[in-house]
């Protein structure tokens, strides 16, 4: 059997002077050292990035003036995740998570202080951006299943909501706030400050992470029984193996790969969208991607008071038709104040979705094996987005962004009802007091109520 990853830990808080349950309840996650460390780097980086990201896409817009160009970052933002991710996940769960997430973060803030420089000497290069961008979600690709993957290392099955909730809704609080700093900085200094704040942030992050008790991020051990080492190759098939024989895991990667294409279609164009039904400034577009990322908050919050974990396969499945509606409100919108609430409520409906996720997944795969889950699901999801943003900035360049935006909703709409009709997604789910997750096919089983 399967050791109890909360009553190993515990040991091992223990010998290292750390009590990493504490505060592990629902809502006294902050009390937890190791927790609160995790957050404020987090938030921290959250917030930079925003920065970042609002500065890269109107200086390549402004600069190109093309909705193709921003097809082309955003591929550049997501091919390196599809790419990475299976070895990425086998990387988090084969060595010490801490110590991927530290490198990871020193080496984006080395490579957005570089694109600074060269910014402020040389000027604007298309392809340098794009190669900046390839490089820094590469490392970002790294970062996520590790960090991912060690929240349930300091933080016990009853706080998983708490604390999943609390950071997904302050980190994306935190991009709010960066994305509209990042439209006033652009329109009062210009794009390079952003970023040299992003390389800040991303060394901020990385001081906070090697703070955490060093027990944390040590792989956990092997299933008992099995002799020597596996090979990274082995490790990336046990992680594929578990979502085949996991129906309701393999059917949330499979039912999202359609609603993140659909959803890329909408949020990669927001600048193409701003500019297009409002003729906004920098400031105004700034201020659409913060009600995304304030959207986004505000669901990850709702999920600490919903605590959908028994229903939330439901919950997922419903939140994807209510994003479907707001995307075909933004559609017809031509009122800025519609269109900031409706993506405000777009956002929201991933926020909910995003906490939900990470709390299920997290309660029912095992410790030992989560990274590579996560990174199969990762590119599972994800592999639709490419094909999103090249539709999307088609339909934008020859049809206007509003019909791209159309087509975006519908189709969020026809995958959320086919969601529905998936049995074991739609009674995916957990209980805060079941057992813990165990190894292969049996104990690991979600709960379906």
């Amino acid at each position: 059997m399967h050791e109890d990853p909360v009553s190993k830990l515990s040991d091992a808080g223990a010998a290292a002077g750390t009590t990493p349950l504490a505060g592990g309840g629902e809502q006294n996650v902050l009390r937890n050292g190791n927790f609160r460390r995790l957050y404020v780097a987090s938030v921290t980086s959250a917030a930079g990035a925003s920065v970042a990201v609002v500065s890269v896409a109107w200086l390549v817009y402004a600069e190109t003036g093309s909705a193709l160009a921003i097809t082309y970052v955003g591929l550049a933002s997501i091919v390196p995740g599809l790419v990475l991710g299976l070895l990425a996940g086998a990387l988090a769960d084969r060595y010490n998570r801490r110590r991927v997430m530290v490198v990871s973060d020193v080496s984006r803030a080395a490579i957005m202080a570089g694109l600074a420089v060269t910014l402020y000497f040389a000027g604007f290069q298309l392809l340098t951006v794009l190669g900046v961008v390839v490089v820094v979600n590469a490392f970002s690709a790294l970062f996520l299943p590790a960090s991912s993957a060690l929240l349930p290392r300091v933080i016990d099955r009853t706080g998983l909501e708490a604390a999943n909730g609390l950071l997904q809704g302050s980190t994306q609080a935190a991009q709010m706030i960066g994305s509209a700093a990042g439209g006033a900085v652009i329109a009062a200094v210009g794009v390079v400050p952003g970023l040299a704040v992003n390389s800040l942030t991303y060394l901020v992050s990385a001081a906070c992470v090697l703070s955490i008790a060093a027990s944390f991020g040590q792989p956990t051990a092997s299933i008992p029984g099995t002799a020597g080492r596996p090979t990274v190759v082995q490790d990336i098939r046990e992680g594929l193996a578990y979502m085949r024989d996991h129906l309701a895991v393999l059917e949330v990667t499979l039912g999202f790969l359609p609603g993140n294409l659909f959803w890329s279609m909408i949020t990669s164009f927001t600048v193409v969208y701003s500019a297009a039904y409002f003729a906004a400034s920098a400031g105004a577009y700034g201020y659409l991607v913060a009600a995304l990322g304030g959207g986004f908050a505000l669901g990850a919050f709702l999920a600490i008071r919903l605590r959908p974990r028994s229903h939330a396969g439901l919950v997922m499945c419903l939140c994807v038709v209510i994003q479907g509606v707001a995307a075909l409100g933004l559609s017809f919108s031509h009122v800025y104040a519609a269109s900031f609430a409706l993506i405000l409520l777009l956002g929201a409906g991933a926020g909910l979705i995003n906490a939900t996720y990470a709390s299920t997944m997290q309660a029912i795969v095992p410790n030992r094996i989560l990274g590579r889950v996560l990174s199969v699901d990762l590119v599972g999801s994800f592999a639709g987005i490419p094909a999103g943003l090249i539709v999307g900035g088609l339909l934008a360049t020859d049809y206007g962004v509003g019909v791209s935006y159309a087509v975006a909703g519908l189709g969020l709409l026809a995958n959320g009802v086919a969601m529905l009709a998936l049995r074991d997604l739609r009674r995916l789910g957990y209980s805060a007091g079941g057992p813990p997750a165990q190894p292969g096919t049996g104990g690991s089983t979600p709960q379906l109520g």
